[in-house]
This record gives structure tokens, C-alpha cells and sequence, in this order.
């Protein structure tokens, strides 16, 4: 995520936040007005309200509809990870300031820096890797005979480890990533996919407690794969079971403190 402009309907500039300095030359208040009027004329066009993305080469233009004002939202990223974090801010936004908002009288934009502290809260959490949970399945992974493949971490599916023999992993992971957002966004999640690439590979996606796995075998290994991969599912959620409840035990003795 690179920052952040949230918008009257009218395109005043309420509030801004950049996360990377420098980000652009452009006057917010331009830009701010820019991407209403976008946004204004893409809702002519298509029904229903939700988020819009538009593709400015370097980056990506998330636009967010809210009740009272829109959230605009600059990234290098066009997944789930970043439509969430999107959605949200603005939901809690207009959550926190919903009295100024539904007054609609003129804005003070210092009325709204406080919540610079509440975006920054979420973009480190938006950002943090679990080090020692992504460390312990990488490592299970690695003592298994697995060449290829993917770990995504959940809820957003962020990419966060590949181990790739084959120059087409990576294009494989976006395409299983696709499938998988698009059952989360109709409310169900994909706990198992199995398909054939070709004749000589197959496909295993696993969900587990806090992350997905793709994998991408010869298919003359199939019998081996299923076995393999039923181990590695056991040492993975056994590990978890053990490690989430060292963190809730930690978390109580911490607030008890």
C-alpha cells in the first residue's frame, strides 16, 4: 500500500496519508477531485456500489464507495490483501467521524488526523509476516520431495514464499490465487482444488489453519503426492494447534500483567 485519500462525495479532500514519501508531485486536492470524478463516471456505467480498480502502469488506483465519502486508495498490488485493507479503512472511518459526516457541514481536514493512528496500526499489521509460523511450514515443506511450490498466507492469500523449479510457478500461483478470491468474495472459502496441467503435471491446493499451499507434481507421481501430502497437512495443523495456543496463553498473561 502506498497511501491514502478519502473524499466528500463531492471530491473535498477530508484526509490524506502517504506511506511512501514522495509518492507523486500531484495536488491532493486535484488528485482528490480526479478520482471522484472518475469514480462518478464509472458508476453511471456499471450497477451496484463496491471497489473499483484502475491500472495506472506503476501502480494501481483502488476506489472504494462508501456512504458518505470515497476512499482512494494507491498500491503496487491489485489482490485481496489490498481490496481488504481498502474496504476496511473506509468502513471504520466513516464509522469513527459518522456524526461530522452526516452533519455535511463545511471540513476542517484537522479534524480527521487522528486517524493516522489507527492506519498505521493496520498497515504494520498489513505488512507483518509470522516469522516463526511461515519459518516451521517452510521448513516441513523442505524435508518433503517437493520442487514446486506455493505458500499463501491467509485470510488475503498474500503470497508469501516460492520455491520454483519451473519458470511457470509463479504464473500457475496467480491463477490458482484467482480462483480462490473469487469463492471468498461469493462467501465460501476453497478448501481443496485438484487439476491436471496437461498430461505430464497435477495441481494439489491445500488450505490449512493459516495458510495455503500449491503444489505442482508429475502426475506419474500421484499415489506418492496424496501420501506426502497428508503428512505434511498433519505436521503443519499439529504445529499450528500447539503454536496458536502458546500465543493465546502468552497474550492472557500479558494482559493479566
Amino acid at each position: 500500500m502506498i497511501g491514502v485519500s478519502i473524499t466528500t462525495k463531492e471530491g473535498i479532500l477530508l484526509f490524506s496519508y502517504y506511506f511512501v514519501p514522495g509518492f507523486s508531485n500531484v495536488d491532493e486536492d486535484l488528485r482528490a477531485g480526479l478520482m471522484t470524478a472518475v469514480l462518478n463516471a464509472v458508476q453511471k456505467t456499471q450497477n451496484g456500489t463496491g471497489i473499483r480498480t484502475i491500472d495506472q502502469g506503476k501502480y494501481f488506483v483502488h476506489i472504494v464507495d462508501g456512504e458518505f465519502t470515497h476512499g482512494i486508495f494507491f498500491s503496487h498490488e491489485n489482490d485481496l490483501k489490498e481490496q481488504n485493507f481498502a474496504n476496511n479503512t473506509l468502513k471504520h472511518f466513516e464509522k469513527t467521524f459518522h456524526h461530522k459526516l452526516v452533519k455535511g457541514l463545511s471540513f476542517d481536514n484537522s479534524e480527521f488526523t487522528g486517524f493516522r493512528n489507527y492506519l498505521k496500526q493496520k498497515y504494520n499489521a498489513l505488512i507483518a509476516i509470522d516469522v516463526v509460523g511461515l519459518s516451521k511450514i517452510i521448513e516441513i515443506m523442505e524435508e518433503s520431495f517437493f520442487t514446486d511450490y506455493i505458500i499463501l498466507e491467509k485470510p488475503n492469500l498474500h503470497q508469501v514464499f516460492t520455491h520454483a523449479k519451473h519458470n511457470f510457478v509463479n504464473h500457475l500461483a496467480s491463477t490458482c490465487k484467482s480462483l480462490l478470491e473469487s469463492s471468498l468474495k461469493i462467501g465460501y472459502e476453497t478448501t481443496k482444488i485438484e487439476f491436471n496441467l496437461g498430461d505430464e503435471y497435477l495441481i494439489f491446493v491445500t488450505s490449512l489453519t493459516k495458510y495455503v499451499v500449491i503444489l505442482i507434481v508429475q502426475t506419474k507421481d500421484r499415489n506418492k503426492v496424496v501420501k506426502e501430502i497428508a503428512r505434511i497437512y498433519n505436521s503443519i495443523e499439529s504445529f499450528f494447534t500447539r503454536y496458536l495456543k502458546q500465543q493465546v496463553n502468552f497474550n492472557n498473561v500479558s494482559v493479566s500483567c
